[in-house]
């Protein structure tokens, strides 16, 4: 079908300019998710994001491990001391802040021929495409 070859090349593309963008500020698309995803819900847990983005646990956790490690990422013990919340340091925020600006232009032009509203709608489409997807068995 030519929507999920369009669909493909349009993903492509965007991933191409993601990294270039990422990479300017020495990070790869996958770390700015998470980055991005702990700068939107402050005291998330890694099983948070396997769960929301649908990664495997040890490929979050070596990314949210080498975040810690730039300086990027920190963790906080809750009651349970194996429960680790993560929050982003001074310098994630501020750089969360410098490639979200990036990444917001990049999302803007591409997006300005159309309408928030069709915007929106195409979002809420792309949705149930992607959960009928995870439940496809074939």
């Amino acid at each position: 079908m030519n929507l999920f070859s369009t669909i493909y090349r349009f993903n492509k593309l965007y991933v191409n300019r993601l990294q270039e963008i990422c990479s300017a500020n020495g990070i790869t698309p996958v770390q700015w998710l998470v980055i991005n995803h702990v700068f939107k819900n402050e005291g998330c847990t890694s099983i948070d994001i396997v769960k929301e983005w649908s990664v495997e646990k040890p490929t979050v956790s070596t990314l949210v491990r080498k975040l810690n490690e730039q300086g990027i990422l920190e963790f906080t013990s809750g009651e349970d001391k194996r429960q680790k919340y993560l929050s982003l340091t001074v310098e994630g925020q501020i750089l969360c802040r410098k490639v979200g600006e990036k990444v917001m232009e990049l999302q803007s032009f591409v997006t300005e021929p159309m309408s928030e509203e069709m915007v929106n709608e195409w979002t809420e489409q792309l949705m149930i495409l992607e959960e009928r997807l995870k439940h496809y068995e074939g």
